[in-house]
């Protein structure tokens, strides 16, 4: 794609591309996940899993909030060269509260991970290498270089099959490489794209218009002006990746930890369509924000209602087919020793439904604006979980019962977040 002038780039356009690259790199991913948990018992792949979820926590979630100010800020006028010396300042600041918090919560992760030493030193290398991977992300969105960024995805999920069905040929049965491996992959797609996308973001830049963003973009200001994101990023992957960990670390005896790496073989599966949602969150914001902007907040809460349709018609379908088939599909896909009973997958398919409605309910109040009710949406989801996982016996049952209250729980208070916002809006039209 040659240099051009920047444009605004429509949520179409946006959907159209990256959510291809979303739903390709998806399918290759949950391959991958297929070929690891082919390859390791399921004790070793409850460990795995851990350093997976814990991976999406410390690097989706910490990360995230750079993504998505680099996206909002490129297309806009001003010193590239600046903004781009202080996201990588901002990165070295988020990747050092993620080992910071790594290290707070050492006692639990070492539990989770069950003590193997070499799967924690890959974590700590992911915190690092994660900077550099939401960099090339944030890059390419801001400066309209979706297809590039679908390629990067598929690339990503690419390697990571190759080097896992590399470690699986070659007879590994530990959950540390295949955890290597996945911290490898990353870096292999994404740290070679850097040089080359800040070049274009710089080149991409001189054919702005408009006046220059007033004061000089810092490493502070956007460290700053990316914390409210943080605090609903990180609550989010907690809530949807911290269950699992958690269970992990809470199994008691070898039988509770290979039933643990069940649940979260059969809990990473179903939630699948989650990892195509969250992606391509961002895509719905700006066509909810030229909306709310234009005055048309009646059509953002038919959409709303239309987008509860049709989860509540898919749960009507979906529920009682994972009650049905999903014990013989996670068998099929994983492996004859993974086991799980129709309840537990419709329960925790509930939990993604209602998940996958909190998280459009909360790109609402992001293109209102409103980044605090996004932190208090999934703020009060995370709090209902842990209480739920507190309250209910059972290690298994208290992780898929956790996340379905919780992800409902979060669904609501956003929802009656909206509803209170929009009658002071009535009333103040009124008056």
């Amino acid at each position: 794609m040659s240099d051009q002038a920047p444009g605004n780039v429509g949520a179409r356009r946006l959907v159209g591309a990256a959510g291809l690259g979303v739903l390709v790199s998806g399918l290759i991913v949950n391959v991958y996940l297929a070929v690891v948990a082919r390859a390791l018992p399921p004790a070793e792949y409850a460990t795995f899993g851990s350093f997976w979820a814990l991976a999406l926590v410390l690097g989706f979630g910490a990360f995230l909030p750079l993504e998505q100010e680099l996206a909002r800020r490129l297309p806009l006028p001003g010193d590239r060269r600046a903004l781009l010396r202080a996201a990588t300042g901002a990165a070295a600041v988020l990747a050092g509260i993620a080992l910071v918090v790594l290290v707070v919560a050492l006692p639990i992760v070492s539990r989770a991970l069950e003590d193997n030493l070499s799967v924690l030193l890959a974590l700590v290398a992911l915190c690092v290498v994660s900077a550099g991977q939401f960099l090339v992300r944030g890059t390419l969105i801001g400066t309209d270089r979706l297809v590039r960024h679908a390629a990067v995805m598929v690339l990503d999920a690419v390697v990571r099959l190759g080097l896992a069905s590399a470690v699986f040929i070659l007879g590994g049965e530990d959950a540390a490489a295949f955890c290597w491996a996945l911290v490898v992959a990353i870096a292999l797609s994404h740290l070679p794209q850097l040089p080359g996308a800040w070049r274009r973001a710089v080149a991409w830049g001189r054919f702005s218009t408009g006046t220059p963003i007033a004061g000089t973009v810092t490493t502070r200001g956007l460290t700053r002006a990316a914390l409210p994101l943080l605090v609903g990023s990180v609550c989010a992957q907690l809530l949807l990746n911290g269950l699992p960990v958690l269970v992990v670390a809470q199994a008691a005896d070898g039988q509770e930890i290979a039933a643990a790496g069940v649940f979260v073989a059969a809990f990473t599966l179903a939630k699948a369509p989650l990892s195509m949602v969250v992606p391509l969150q961002s895509a719905v914001v700006p066509t909810l924000t030229r909306l709310i902007a234009r005055g048309r907040r009646r059509e953002v809460l038919v959409l709303l209602v239309k987008g509860v349709a049709v989860l509540v018609a898919v749960a009507a379908v979906a529920v009682p087919l994972a009650w049905w088939l999903g014990p013989a599909i996670v068998s099929l896909i994983f492996g004859d020793d993974y086991t799980i009973g129709g309840l537990d997958l419709a329960l925790i398919i509930c939990g993604v439904l209602a998940h996958i409605g909190l998280v459009v309910v909360t790109q609402v109040h992001v293109a209102r604006g409103r980044h605090v009710d996004v932190a208090l949406s999934w703020m009060a989801g995370l709090a209902a979980a842990g209480l739920t996982f507190w309250l209910v016996p059972g290690v298994i049952l208290s992780g898929e019962v956790a996340f379905l209250v919780g992800s409902v729980i979060g669904a609501v208070v956003s929802c009656s977040i909206l509803a209170l916002s929009r009658r002071r809006s009535v009333r103040e039209e009124l008056s």
